[in-house]
């Protein structure tokens, strides 16, 4: 028989024989729960011929013993499994895997477009439903408030008092246009753009007030058709079922107002990577939504710190992964940080040097070219789609995206500068539909072809011409790619509060640049802990000094991530990890740092650097007394030290600093000290023994 099974993670069909041990039932209804998916606690699963709690449920316990033809069922038979989501072992000890789930919506490849179907009225969710949408803190908080622009008295125009008010002073509605104009402000903020569509409807209305404001603009096929009159798409199509015109216009509104960097040490530490490889950079951008009061009710994007996937960079472009495997411990990790912090957006590099001048970058994005190329509005649109932004204004529960993007290129001062920006509502249907593809030329964007089985809507655009009037044209076969985005302002604090302080340990994912390693936690804790004569094991003893240092070094995002992500601390000490690593921004966490060193992760932290010091050999500070003569420099040992040198037949420089072989000339190949390390003659750097090219130039070490 086939009985129907409906749980949490959806409808599952399974097929059992009247013999079928109950045993056996109950694993064939956990095998229909998807593995990605929250699994469930063995201890609250239920079975039920009813949903909720109006029918009778017995536990998985009842089933053992028996078959299914002594339960009494049915061929076709619908089923209710109920369960509570298995909560993390505190105590067990998460790497790169997320302990819990918060899928994205599937993200669009825009480098191979294609006709995509959507079922009537697609993913609507019952008006009853949208009040268990979780929205951010950043929408509670514009919701709460009337959002209206106040306005001193008027000294040439009103005639009232203190205490009155008229025409000229009366509050003004967050949309209004001539305060728009006024300010210069050219797209409306996704709180006044709400609040426009709602004072639109009647107050009397109660029931047309509850319906949600928004309408998420759809491209795709219906299928099946509401009509019911022709067999689906491709086989058939009808003027119900096919999707309407497009006629883009530029977006009166934006989704965010601002990019705040908490620290230029974010955008250096992008560049440096640049700097020393000439290669190109992405990374995601970890943030969090605020007010901005530059605009009413504006909403920006704080973000604090960055995270550099997988990737391959190249002089003029890059290759990274997809999907991007690690977001969703990222983004756990993140919000044990912080409430709120989350992935909010990508930014990446497009510099070229100057020909003539390699001091400066090539200005390539301005006015006469583009800002941004059709490839890249389709990327960003791809990123939108997969992180919709939960609103209860929306019939579906979610509208367009908060997701930026930034692009680091030349300004017009030959330096580099930040351009932002965010693809549209039109854009977001586009690509998600499979209707536009990137073009040759970065300035537009091509409309497909519809291939054999695919439906292509008509697109058109309008603009003014030269005589001022509204003019609408279609896109046969391109249109200008500023109709697909939005331009954002950037820019950094006046008085800057970072969440994370420190920026030592290397980031991830740039091997061979910055290698990422438990030696380098070790080496730099221990750096720290040397200056103190205090027991290493006993944070008891460690002087307010060494704690302050500690508590600073941990306030380091690549830092805190790469511990999360080891497996040496357990799930609940790495939420103490983060908690100590920002505890200086929340005062709450006071305590946070003395719990830490209290953890069993810590103590075995603690106990690996204590033994790694005591094996080690002592770190020579200074680089040997022969490549300072090869540099051409004095040497740095205090007076006195020549004569326990010249027994090791090494002599200090003479006076004057006239050195043999002064600046890398007059040798034969590099200079090796009495332990066998070689001097590059071109770049003076210390190569360990038996090396015979450089580690830093690759020349020969023997000129």
């Amino acid at each position: 028989m086939l009985l129907r099974i409906r749980s949490p993670a959806g409808t599952a069909r399974i097929n059992v024989e009247p013999t079928t041990p109950g045993e056996d039932f109950a694993q064939l209804m956990l095998n229909g729960i998807p593995k990605s998916d929250e699994q469930p606690d063995p201890s609250t699963l239920k079975l039920s011929n009813q949903p909720g709690s109006s029918g009778e449920s017995v536990p998985f316990s009842a089933l053992v013993g028996r078959t299914v033809g002594d339960m009494g069922f049915s061929h076709g038979d619908l089923l209710f499994l109920s369960y509570k989501p298995i909560s993390a072992d505190p105590q067990s000890h998460p790497t790169t895997q997320a302990t819990t789930s918060h899928p994205h919506p599937s993200q669009p490849d825009p480098s191979h477009p294609h006709t995509h179907t959507d079922p009537p009225l697609p993913n609507t969710i019952p008006l009853k439903d949208l009040s268990h949408v979780q929205e951010p803190d950043i929408d509670l908080y514009w919701y709460s408030k009337n959002g209206k622009i106040k306005r001193k008295r008027d000294p040439d125009f009103c005639r009232h008092g203190e205490k009155g008010m008229c025409d000229y002073c009366m509050p003004l509605e967050p949309y209004d246009a001539k305060y728009q104009a006024s300010n210069q402000i050219k797209h409306l903020s996704y709180h006044a753009y709400l609040r426009k569509l709602l004072s639109s409807r009647p107050a009397s209305q109660t029931a047309a007030t509850d319906l949600p404001p928004l309408d998420p603009l759809s491209l795709s096929v219906m299928d099946p058709c509401p009509s019911g009159s022709h067999p689906p798409f491709p086989a058939g199509i009808c003027s119900t079922c096919q999707p309407s015109a497009v006629t883009l216009q530029s977006q009166t509104y934006r989704m965010v107002d601002h990019i705040e960097f908490a620290s230029p040490a974010i955008i250096d530490g992008i560049l440096s990577a640049w700097r020393r490889t000439g290669t190109q950079r992405l990374a995601f951008l970890i943030g969090r939504h605020d007010k901005y009061d530059k605009v009413p009710m504006g909403v920006k994007t704080v973000v604090e710190a960055v995270w550099e996937p997988k990737q391959e960079g190249e002089l003029d472009g890059l290759t990274v992964e997809t999907p991007w495997n690690d977001e969703e411990r990222v983004s756990e990790i993140a919000s044990w940080c912080d409430k709120g912090l989350s992935v909010v957006g990508m930014i990446y590099t497009d510099l070229t040097p100057q020909p003539d001048d390699i001091t400066k970058t090539l200005y390539k994005r301005h006015a006469q070219s583009y800002t941004a190329s059709s490839l890249e509005m389709l990327l960003s649109a791809a990123y939108q789609i997969s992180h919709p932004l939960p609103s209860k204004m929306s019939p579906t529960g979610h509208f367009s995206s908060r997701f930026v993007t930034c692009c680091l290129t030349g300004d017009e001062d030959g330096g580099i500068g930040v351009l932002a920006w965010q693809a549209s509502e039109n854009a977001e249907a586009m690509v998600k539909a499979g209707i536009v593809e990137a073009s040759v030329d970065p300035g537009i964007v091509r409309v497909r072809k519809p291939g054999e089985g695919e439906y292509i809507p008509e697109v058109f655009y309008s603009y003014k011409n030269e005589y001022g009037l509204q003019v609408k044209q279609p896109a046969k076969p391109t249109f200008p790619v500023e109709y697909l985005f939005v331009n954002l302002t950037h820019g950094f604090p006046l008085d800057p509060s970072p969440l994370f302080l420190s920026n030592s340990f290397p980031t991830e994912n740039r091997p061979g640049l910055h290698d990422q390693s438990l030696e380098m936690v070790i080496s730099q804790l221990s750096g720290i802990l040397r200056g103190s004569d205090s027991d290493i094991s006993d944070t008891g003893t460690w002087p307010q000094r060494i704690k302050d240092e500690v508590k600073k070094w941990l306030s380091d995002w690549h830092l805190v991530a790469f511990l999360c992500m080891q497996g040496l601390f357990s799930l609940a000490e790495q939420k103490v990890l983060c908690r100590a690593a920002t505890m200086h921004a929340h005062p709450s966490d006071k305590n946070a740092l003395e719990e830490l060193f209290a953890s069993g992760g810590w103590s075995t932290l603690l106990t690996i650097v204590e033994s790694s010091s005591s094996t080690s050999a002592p770190v020579q500070s200074n680089p040997p007394l022969r490549a300072f003569g090869e540099m051409g420099i004095d040497s740095p040992h205090t007076v006195g030290s020549s004569s326990s040198l010249s027994g090791m037949g090494i002599v200090d420089p003479p006076a004057g600093g006239e050195t043999r072989g002064g600046g890398g000339g007059g040798t034969e190949g590099g200079s090796a000290s009495a332990s066998g390390e070689r001097v590059c003659p071109h770049c003076t750097f210390v190569n360990e023994a038996g090396r015979s090219d450089c580690d830093i130039c690759g020349l020969p070490l023997d000129g």
